[in-house]
C-alpha cells in the first residue's frame, strides 16, 4: 500500500548540484581515433570538442576524459557488476583495452539521469565495451546497458543508476546512487540481507513511478500482505562527504513498525 499523493516533482533541487560520471573503456588506437569513430558512428550527432562531447542539436554537453590503460580497470568492473552478473567473456576484453573514456555532467533528475545514459550509450555504440556509474559503484556490460535504453521504462534509471544492496558490517543494508535521480538513497536494519534489498528497491521504484511528496513520520507498506515502516531522516550517512557517492539530497530510513 502505498499512501502518498502522487505530485510531480521538480526536475532539479533549487541550491543543490549533482554530477554523476560514466566510466567507459574501450579499445581505440588513439584519441584521434576515438573522436573520429565518435563523430562517424552518430552521424556527426555527437562530436568531441576539447574537453566536451557535445551534441547541439539537443544542446547538450559533457565533461569528456581520455585515458590510458587502467591496470586496476578489470578488478573495479568485476566488484562493480557482480550484481549486474556482467560475463567473464565482458571482464576479459576490458582488461585488454587501451582507453578510458570518462564523460561526466549536471545530473540530480530523472530526465537528466537519462540524457547522461543515452549520451553513454553512444559512445558504448562506437567501440566502448561496457559502462561503470562511478557515483554509484555499478558497472555493466554494453548489451546490458544498450537493452535498458531501447526499451526504456522510467523506473530503469533505478537499476541503471542506483546500488541497493551495500552492506555495512553491522548487517545493516542501504542504496548509493539515487543522487544521480534527484531522490534520497534508502537505509534499511534489523531485517535479513534479501529482505533488506527488496524493500529498498521497492521503495526506491515507487519513488520514481509515483513520484510521490515523502515527510517524515509518515508511513510506508509495500502490500497489503507486508509490515508497515515509518520513514524518518537518516543523519548520519555512510557516504557523507564522500564526492562520489555522498547524496545531498540525504537518506531516508525505514523501520518497521
Amino acid at each position: 500500500m502505498w499512501p502518498f499523493r502522487k505530485k510531480e516533482q521538480p526536475k532539479e533541487k533549487p541550491g543543490i548540484t549533482v554530477t554523476s560520471v560514466l566510466c567507459i573503456p574501450g579499445s581505440w588506437r588513439n584519441t584521434e581515433d576515438i573522436t573520429n569513430t565518435i563523430f562517424s558512428t552518430t552521424n556527426g550527432a555527437w562530436m568531441v570538442v576539447g574537453d566536451f562531447i557535445i551534441n547541439p542539436k539537443l544542446q547538450r554537453h559533457y565533461k569528456f576524459e581520455v585515458y590510458g590503460h587502467d591496470d586496476n580497470l578489470r578488478q573495479s568492473f568485476s566488484v562493480g557488476g557482480s550484481v549486474t552478473r556482467i560475463t567473464e567473456a565482458c571482464l576479459n576484453k576490458i582488461e585488454k583495452h587501451s582507453h578510458v573514456i570518462y564523460i561526466s555532467g549536471k545530473t540530480g533528475s530523472l530526465a537528466e539521469a537519462h540524457q547522461l545514459a543515452l549520451a553513454g550509450a553512444e559512445i558504448l555504440k562506437a567501440g566502448g565495451i561496457g559502462v561503470r556509474i562511478d557515483t554509484a559503484g555499478k558497472a555493466f556490460e554494453k548489451s546490458k546497458w544498450l537493452q535498458y535504453l531501447k526499451s526504456f521504462e522510467e523506473t530503469d534509471l533505478f537499476e541503471m543508476f542506483v546500488l541497493s544492496s551495500i552492506v555495512h558490517k553491522d548487517g545493516t543494508v542501504f542504496s548509493c546512487g539515487m543522487h544521480n535521480l534527484g531522490l534520497k538513497d534508502t537505509i534499511v536494519s534489523g531485517k535479513d540481507f534479501q529482505a533488506s534489498v527488496d524493500l529498498i528497491s521497492i521503495f526506491g521504484y515507487y519513488q520514481i513511478f509515483d513520484k510521490p511528496v515523502i515527510l517524515r513520520n509518515q508511513t510506508f507498506q509495500p502490500n497489503l500482505q507486508s509490515p508497515k515502516y515509518v520513514i524518518t531522516e537518516e543523519l548520519k550517512q555512510p557516504y557523507k562527504g564522500s564526492v562520489l557517492y555522498g547524496n545531498p539530497f540525504g537518506m531516508w530510513r525505514l523501520t518497521k513498525i
